[in-house]
């Protein structure tokens, strides 16, 4: 049996692209199938060896400029063109996984699919944002773009041998449903493995962190007047910032967190990109994370730090408006931002540093009954194709409809 992971944003160490893969692979090893990706033109060299990635695509999918009706098209031509080299060479396999698939990866790849006659790859995928990465389904200026992805996923349902689709939140299961031919279901996208972390110490100060990768859509733009004003009133705490622009959207942003990097001993700011392993260490001594992202973007969508912080068991900060942090909010771990600006993160800090104690307790509680489905989803994935028939007479078999699952 084949597998073939397609994520055009994976191309260097750290981050959740880069994770996702890394933990697709390792599940589907244990399953006794190997599953080489294809990523970004641009992977560098540890990338490639560490992921079996083989370099495939020139535009990651947060590359569209959604300018005219015609950038789809271009984009999807140029996507098929270079995933239909990379697949000459790799063979088609049984088992296709997008953990980041938008219309282009669909479209794309729905017309690879059509033309090969032998086999008919099933296909497990998430949709993580909406038809326009940068803003949320609700907004107006995106309503435009819902036909391109209502096509684009009707073909990759009639070509594929069967569509697994999920999104991270209900919210934006919801919005999908509606758009889909196909069942929706919710789960984390893949990331690091579910585990709770060892319980800290109660002496020490309190550590405040932001950890990730900080294009604009994160707010770490808020963090100039945030900081400060905790820093004035709490003498104790302490925050570690950790966050990546170079080749994000927030390149320009970089003076911003020397600004921070001069407020004192008290703030521990950090640029490099991050292991694995040296991810989860620098998450696992948050006392509070701060997830204070716009949601403007993020209103429907989820968030993977919030998912490890979930599973670790770390108490969040993030806007009241953003679905990904309803768990926590729901579940007693969360302090939710009143507004969206500096001085109201500051305030929800506060807010979070007088009501730690429950909070981690809750946080604790929320950790340990975190169910980590995706080895279950991957193993019947694996199964249900071991003794599935291939050939070109199922494509037309009676009853092979789009809707098929």
């Amino acid at each position: 049996m084949k597998a073939l992971i397609i994520d055009p944003a994976v191309h260097s160490l750290g981050g959740h692209h880069f994770n996702a893969v890394q933990r697709l692979q390792g599940e589907l090893a244990g399953l006794g199938v190997a599953a080489p990706c294809l990523g970004s033109a641009y992977a560098d060299r540890r990338v490639v060896d560490e992921l079996a990635c083989t370099p495939t695509f020139t535009k990651s999918v947060y590359g569209r400029s959604y300018a005219t009706p015609a950038e789809f098209a271009d984009s999807v031509e140029e996507t098929g063109r270079q995933l239909a080299g990379a697949m000459r060479r790799s063979g088609m396999p049984d088992l296709i996984i997008l953990p980041c698939c938008d219309q282009v990866s669909a479209m794309a790849l729905a017309r690879q699919l059509k033309r090969s006659w032998l086999r008919r790859p099933r296909v497990l995928l998430w949709l993580l944002y909406g038809p326009h990465h940068l803003q949320t389904p609700d907004d107006p200026a995106a309503a435009g773009l819902d036909g391109e992805a209502r096509a684009a996923f009707a073909a990759l349902a009639a070509s594929a041998g069967g569509v697994e689709a999920y999104c991270e939140t209900p919210a934006m299961a919801d919005f999908f449903r509606r758009l889909v031919p196909f069942d929706v279901g919710v789960m984390p996208g893949p990331g690091l493995p579910a585990r709770a972390r060892v319980a800290k110490a109660a002496s020490g100060p309190p550590v405040i962190s932001c950890i990730g990768f900080a294009n604009r859509a994160k707010g770490y733009r808020l963090l100039p007047q945030a900081v400060p004003y905790v820093l004035d009133r709490h003498h104790d705490v302490r925050f570690m910032i950790h966050g990546i622009v170079n080749g994000s959207d927030a390149e320009a942003d970089q003076p911003m967190f020397d600004r921070l990097a001069g407020l004192g001993e008290r703030v521990q700011v950090h640029r490099e990109v991050l292991t694995s392993g040296e991810y989860l260490a620098r998450l696992a001594e948050a006392d509070l994370l701060l997830l204070p992202y716009d949601p403007k973007v993020y209103r429907r969508r989820g968030s993977g730090v919030f998912a490890d912080a979930h599973h670790v068991g770390i108490p969040v900060v993030a806007p009241k408006d953003c679905a990904f942090a309803q768990p926590a909010f729901d579940g007693g771990w969360g302090v939710g931002m009143r507004g969206y600006d500096g001085n109201s993160l500051g305030i929800a800090v506060l807010e979070g540093l007088d009501r730690l104690e429950p909070l981690a307790a809750c946080a604790a509680r929320a950790a340990g009954r975190v169910r980590d489905d995706l080895g279950r989803v991957l193993s019947g994935s694996v199964e249900g194709l071991a003794g599935r028939p291939a050939g070109l007479l199922r494509r037309f078999r009676p009853g092979n409809t789009p809707r098929s699952a």
